[in-house]
């Protein structure tokens, strides 16, 4: 363990800013043209070798990072790069945490050691080193010591000639012996070389003259003159003039287009330009932002002319933004295009989808009777030996589906769905009658179908094994209960009791929700089968790779339903399964289904040679697709009600073509058929009755322990009898006692239910449950970030709005902030999370997260290594275990600190965004509630719902992280990822030492986390990043796993104390001076320490549950000192912390900084002053204030009856937008003598369409444009609007009454929508505008330019210069608004006394 894991808090001050781009030739070393040659130290000179040569390489040192090598040729009187050789850290180029970046212009490779490599493709290299490799190179370059000529032209105190220098670089091969260069003998040169100077020292190129010395450059060209050996002269002087251009843009200038068509022309493919100084981060239909947030100093090149980007999409070339293309699941859509699935219709609108949700079915499954997946889509997996509630109405009985899973194997894991019971009105016997609720048929002999009028539909799979699938109709979402989950679109919730609480596992949840007191509760299980038989595993692996091959016969569905759930159910139930061939075809046959549904096509190559499921009987064959109900004789003699009704393909044994199953279940000719009156066959007249006997229970022994009583069925009669359960209700099991019918057996006494342990007890003495633990009345937990107490059997909580995280760490694993799990492996720099999302193009970003990820093994498998953090106008780079902050230049400031808290750095902001770096693999990044739907990137969207995570760039939802995850690269030119491969199945022989070794996330050392993170997925993360480290570090890897796991333990208030000096340990003793114990290893870390940097021990957010070593200081020193390390009695000084920012003692402080206040979307407040107060839309209020140091103190809590929520909705924007006059200065106060006065009439100005707000997903958000939140965000709005308009983006010429949602726009509130009052569950999303008026001043008696009569109203006064117009809003509160604006056309004068019709709005400064 290094320094850094101490807890060594460091504001801004500890990372000094740097200037973004600044010059750094030096750093610069090039080969370019007839063999010319410029050092690191900015030596010129020309070496004509044709061998192999060391172009530059770290020397001097134990290990060597870096040798890049080159070798020249000639080709056709031209000089040309014939080979580079890069080694980069030992290892070849593309498996060496390297980036590369292939453009049109040049190629680029990018080393995280510090390196830069490129080539123009083709006469120029360029190499570009850190300054940490200064005076350690040798080489063509020299030794990058900032000494021309000094030691690179000198050996033994000799001066050495070019030719000297260079051929001492030669690196021959072990069969090669190159000629060294002869020098030439200088020659008279006849031709006017005076042309280099005069180009080199014109214009063009006045810029760079002051910061590139002009003399070398002169000299080369010169020569290039000298030795031309084409017809065209001019053409020999091209390679140095662009040399000379490159060079200015390395030393901070901006070259001018110095080309021509008559000096060294470029042609650029299809409609691209030439510029000599162009962004190398072009803006693309995939990603138009790429240039917002450029890094890199200008290029030469072909780029797209402005107001174009290009097209990497349909590589049409430049094409404007609305002619983008959009990709959805690997296809390509032209704008305007449209594609539709159940949930969604989306439309290509200039490279982004445009997507409207609709109401959809929500579906749940229970798959080889262990694996769920609810009507959310969140997945568990549960051994039951009982009878369960799948899924009911909370507040009703109206239906009620039972499943019975049971043992079916040796093992307890080895369970199987027995049967299923659907109770109606609770308990009515169903029947398939055509007049009933319920109708049943089956399709194929594989399935069951039951239609009830209720919204539930159940496809129910008997061969090769029973598994189920449940359907329910839109108008169902968020009222059903039951191991189903609520069907709220939230898979957060999903575990959520009917005590109140979300049980933290899959086990503990499923426990909640038995319908017999009896059953054992489910335990969790940690077993891998597969692990027990490797011909079982062999077997396995065959066949359910299928399902993940990409040529395999399921390719086609790869699309539409990610593979990678299934074919780990797959393999678990064809390696636990007694029968494996029945329980592989099930989890086949479960994809299928699954693919159906999503009307995607499974059927592709090598499907031919999938196994034969079943032998059908002797009169039906096997169909793949099966849509309709069966063909019967029944059916042409009735009508079959069963035909009207739609379902998912199934497959199965049914009848051939034109003939039809018979009562005998045999398919029958039409001539076969008999005929059916009134349901009886005919002629033969026969009927069959079905009577019904006594219930012959067998006498058990009435022998019950005490308190319990015995039950006889036999003295029950009625309803009763067939209805009553004689379980005991249960304290533990507060779901409802269900029976299919009654059962004799001990029961507790009326009025007492059994508490779980044999006993009897009064129902308001039975505890709480959580996580498999039981609470007393009045004991409390915690929850997240709220407080549940226990009160009559149920959970009362707080409902305090929690920071979300998402997770990133190892071999590419990811956790979204919803709580979708995936894995992804990219060699390139990705997007995190952003708040800048395509659709509110108008808002200025506050923050982008990217990560860079460098491959970690052999494998493909990549690990996060560095991050960089976009705050407003500032950078933070992490990597290496080290800050480094840039700043891009004037904008808007966003305060941040940084400290470091055991093995965690963390950058806090006063955005919202916290972020914890462990310095090595793991990145975990917290979020404010505020930001719920309105984020973009790797981490999701964090609107609550986990199924749109994979949200690509281009804003459509597809079903492969491959795509979604090659779509948020942060460079358009670095390669898509491959589809990732099996680590443990590359190498094998490291899967035993992997899952020895994580095993320890299964085992006791973690039992008391088990119970509340399910460890499943953590322990597979654990062994995939364990085998794939195979190139060093595979210590590490293990360790950042079982790490990662412990700090999801953390995060529900588990510690675990897991590291020992065998496993993962950290030496905290390295930082104890000697004979002194103050640092010690904390497993779950310790508060926001008091530190020199930060006295008063408080940070923007309170982050508990870091591991790491950190000090004790005691009594007599109780400060931290970041800079010693140490603890100390006071401190040297303490920073000054103003407006966010921190001065050291003795920095100055600007003038209008020198006060704390705080500054909130532009606007100064004083300290204790409220910035805004006002509510989230859900419920919740959110206020702040400023405080004492220039802070900005944050509340978001549940409103109460004691504190009111305001009666607006404050719908956040992370940055405060721009005046909506774009360039038009602040108002100004009036400069009228006179004051207004109401008499003498007034001026009404509408303001330009708003939207300040954007409908999150989730049913309590919406479209929140009120008065209050355009005034919060600076938008200056009269306090009584005179009228307001509004209208939807999508369809802005449609009025609101047409387009059917309810709305409300008003001047008392502004518009406000919520989406639990729209029939689809979503807002559109809306724009408004503002009607203000104000007085006119009065003018004085004798003014002679009155012209307008008192009481009358004008919009606009004409201005000095035609175009222009002066406008004037009403005073609110510190502002008045005269400015300058531009208008299309010539201003009038209105004289009448009429409001204003709100026509072609006019921005105005303020509103």
């Amino acid at each position: 363990m290094g320094r850094g894991a101490g807890a060594a808090p460091s504001e801004r001050a500890a990372a000094l800013p740097t200037a973004l781009n600044p010059a750094h030739n030096g750093r610069v070393c090039s080969t370019w043209g007839d063999f010319h040659y410029k050092t690191f130290d900015g030596d010129v000179f020309r070496f004509p070798g044709l061998c192999n040569y060391v172009f530059s390489a770290h020397c001097g040192a134990a290990y060597e990072d870096f040798n890049v090598q080159l070798r020249r040729g000639r080709d056709s009187n031209t000089t040309t790069l014939s080979r580079v050789v890069m080694k980069l850290d030992g290892m070849v180029v593309d498996q060496s945490g390297v980036l590369i970046e292939h453009s049109s212009s040049y190629l680029k490779v990018v080393a995280r050691l510090g390196l830069v490599f490129m080539w123009n493709q083709d006469d120029s290299l360029l190499l570009e080193l850190d300054n940490k490799y200064a005076n350690q190179t040798c080489g063509l370059c020299g030794d990058f010591n900032g000494v021309p000529i000094f030691n690179e032209f000198f050996s033994h105190n000799v001066k050495l000639t070019p030719f000297e220098f260079g051929n001492l670089q030669k690196m021959d091969g072990p069969m090669e012996q190159c000629q060294d260069p002869i020098p030439a003998s200088p020659a008279n040169c006849s031709t006017d070389v005076g042309v280099c100077k005069e180009i080199l020292s014109s214009q063009m190129f006045s810029s760079c003259n002051t910061l590139v010395d002009v003399g070398s450059y002169v000299e080369a060209c010169q020569q290039d003159l000298c030795l031309c050996e084409h017809s065209n002269l001019t053409s020999c002087l091209c390679h140095t003039l662009a040399e000379y251009s490159r060079q200015c843009a390395h030393a901070g200038g901006l070259p001018r287009d110095w080309r021509s068509p008559d000096l060294c022309p470029v042609k650029c493919p299809l409609n691209l330009q030439y510029r000599e100084c162009g962004s190398p981060c072009s803006d693309t239909c995939s990603n138009r932002e790429h240039s917002q947030l450029c890094e890199d100093h200008c290029v030469a090149g072909c780029f797209c002319p402005e107001g174009m980007v290009l097209d990497d999409i349909g590589q049409t070339g430049c094409v404007p933004v609305s002619q983008c293309s959009c990709v959805y699941n690997g296809a390509t859509y032209a704008s305007g295009a449209v594609y539709s699935t159940d949930c969604t219709n989306c439309t290509c609108s200039g490279g982004r989808w445009s997507c409207q949700e609709v109401p959809c079915l929500g579906t749940c499954s229970v798959l080889g009777g262990a694996h769920f997946s609810t009507f959310d889509e969140r997945l568990y997996t549960v051994h039951g030996d009982c009878t369960y509630v799948l899924t009911k109405p909370c507040n009703s009985s109206a239906f009620t589906v039972l499943a019975e899973l049971r043992k079916c194997g040796l093992t307890d894991s080895e369970t199987c769905l027995k049967s299923l019971t659907l109770s109606l009105d609770g308990g009515q016997t169903v029947s398939g009658d055509p007049g009933s609720n319920v109708t049943l048929f089956r399709p194929s002999t594989f399935f069951i179908i039951v239609q009830t009028n209720l919204g539930l539909q159940l496809e129910v799979q008997l061969v090769p094994a029973m598994q189920v699938f449940v359907r329910l109709a839109p108008t169902l979402r968020g009222l059903t209960c039951g191991l189903c989950g609520n069907f709220n679109s939230v898979q957060a919730d999903d575990f959520r009791t009917l005590s109140g609480v979300v049980e933290g596992t899959a086990a503990a949840f499923a426990n909640t929700w038995k319908t017999q007191a009896a059953c054992p509760n489910v335990k969790n299980s940690f077993e891998d089968p597969c692990s027990l038989s490797v011909e079982n595993e062999k077997y396995a692996q065959h066949w359910c790779s299928q399902l993940t091959d990409p040529q395999g016969p399921f390719a086609g569905c790869h699309g539409a339903v990610n593979p990678s759930s299934y074919y780990s159910n797959c393999m678990f139930d064809t390696c636990n399964c007694e029968k494996s061939e029945v329980c592989l075809c099930a989890a086949l046959s479960s994809y299928v289904w699954a693919c159906a549904a999503r009307g995607g096509n499974w059927w592709g190559p090598g499907s031919q040679e999938a196994k034969p499921m079943t032998t059908c009987p002797k009169s039906m064959t096997y169909q793949y697709h099966i849509s309709t109900c069966q063909p019967t004789c029944r059916a042409r003699s009735e009508d079959d009600v069963t035909c009207g009704i739609s379902f998912v393909p199934v497959d199965g044994c049914t009848c051939p073509n034109d003939t039809f199953l018979d009562d005998t279940g045999k398919c029958v000719p039409a001539t076969s058929c008999p005929c059916y009156l009134g349901g009886s066959v005919v002629p033969n007249g026969e009927s069959l009755h079905e009577t019904r006997g006594p219930l012959n229970d067998p006498l058990p022994s009435p022998v019950c322990a005490s308190p319990m009583v015995y039950f006889d069925c036999r003295n029950a009669t009625g309803r009763f009898a067939l209805h009553l359960s004689p379980r005991p209700l249960i304290c533990v099991c507060p779901a409802p006692q269900y029976s299919s019918q009654c059962v004799s057996g001990c029961v507790c006494p009326q009025g007492l239910v059994a508490d779980g342990q044999g006993g009897c007890i009064a129902a308001a003495d039975c505890p709480c449950v959580h996580n498999e633990a039981s609470y007393q009345a009045g004991q409390t937990i915690r929850v997240g970030c709220n407080t549940c107490t226990c009160k009559s059997r149920v959970w009362q909580c707080t409902d305090e709005p929690c920071l979300a995280t998402c997770a990133v760490y190892g071999d590419g694993h990811y956790l979204t902030f919803d709580g979708q799990r995936y894995s992804f492996s990219g060699d390139c720099e990705y997007t995190l999370v952003q708040d800048h999302c395509g659709q509110n193009s108008s808002a200025q970003e506050a923050f982008r997260v990217v990560t860079e990820n460098v491959p970690c093994g052999t494998t493909g498998t990549t690990c996060s290594k560095a991050i960089k953090i976009f705050l407003g106008s500032y950078e933070l780079k992490l990597s290496d275990g080290k800050v480094e902050v840039i700043e891009k230049g004037a904008g808007r400031e966003v305060p941040y600190s940084i400290r470091h808290m055991g093995i965690y750095l963390v950058v806090d902001t006063e955005v919202g965004l916290l972020l914890l770096w462990d310095k090595k693999t793991s990145i975990f990044i917290r979020l404010s509630p505020e930001f719920k739907g309105r984020v973009c990137g790797l981490c999701g969207n964090f609107d609550d719902n986990a199924v749109n995570d994979f949200t690509t760039r281009s804003q459509s939802v597809v079903g492969n992280a491959l795509e979604f995850g090659n779509s948020w690269k942060f460079s358009p030119s670095c390669p898509d990822a491959p589809a990732p491969k099996d680590p443990c199945s590359a190498n094998p022989y490291r899967k035993s030492w992997a899952q020895k070794q994580c095993s320890i996330i299964n085992s006791a050392t973690f039992a008391t986390c088990h119970a509340h993170v399910e460890p499943a997925k953590y322990y597979e993360a654990c062994v995939s990043d364990a085998c794939a480290c195979d190139s060093g570090g595979d210590c590490e890897c293990f360790c950042t796993a079982v790490a990662a796991y412990a700090q999801a333990c953390h995060e529900v208030g588990v510690c675990v104390s897991w590291r020992s000096p065998d496993v993962c340990p950290l030496f905290c003793d390295y930082y104890n001076p000697e004979g002194q114990c103050e640092w010690h290893y904390q497993p779950c870390g310790a508060p926001c320490m008091k530190t020199c940097q930060n006295p008063s021990g408080q940070c923007l957010h309170d982050v508990r549950g870091l591991e790491g070593c950190y000090p004790k200081c005691p009594a007599e020193a109780p400060l931290f000192d970041e800079d010693q390390m140490q603890c100390v009695a006071t401190c040297p000084q303490s920073p000054c912390r103003i407006q966010g920012k921190s001065y050291q003692p003795g920095t100055p402080v600007p003038s209008d900084e020198n006060s704390c206040v705080c500054t909130y979307d532009g606007q100064r407040f004083r300290p204790g002053h409220v910035i805004y107060h006002t509510t989230d839309g859900t419920g919740g209020c959110i206020s702040a204030h400023c405080g004492t140091n220039g802070t900005i103190d944050r509340r978001v809590y549940a409103c109460s009856s004691t504190t009111p929520a305001p009666q607006t909705t404050f719908s956040f924007s992370t940055a405060p937008l721009a005046s909506p006059t774009g360039t038009t200065p602040r108002p100004t106060p009036s400069t009228a003598s006179t004051s207004p006065h109401p008499d003498c009439g007034e001026e009404c100005q509408w303001s330009a369409w708003l939207d300040i707000s954007r409908p999150g997903r989730g049913i309590d958000s919406g479209d929140f444009d009120t008065l209050e939140n355009l005034r919060a965000h600076g938008y200056q709005v009269c306090r009584v609007p005179r009228a307001v308009e509004c209208r939807a983006e999508a369809a802005p010429e449609v009025p609101l009454q047409i387009l059917g949602q309810r709305v409300e726009c008003s001047p008392a509130v502004g518009l406000t929508c919520y989406n639990k009052d729209q029939a689809s569950g979503l807002c559109d999303n809306y724009q408004i505008k503002i009607l203000c008026c104000s007085p006119l001043p009065c003018t004085t008696s004798g003014d002679a330019a009155q012209t307008t009569p008192p009481a009358t109203s004008r919009t606009t006064e004409t201005g000095p210069t035609p175009g222009t117009s002066r406008v004037t809003s009403v005073p609110t509160g510190s502002t008045a608004s005269p400015a300058l604006v531009t208008t299309t056309g010539p201003t009038t004068l209105s004289t009448t006394g009429k409001t204003p019709a709100p026509g072609p709005s006019t921005p105005a400064p303020g509103i």
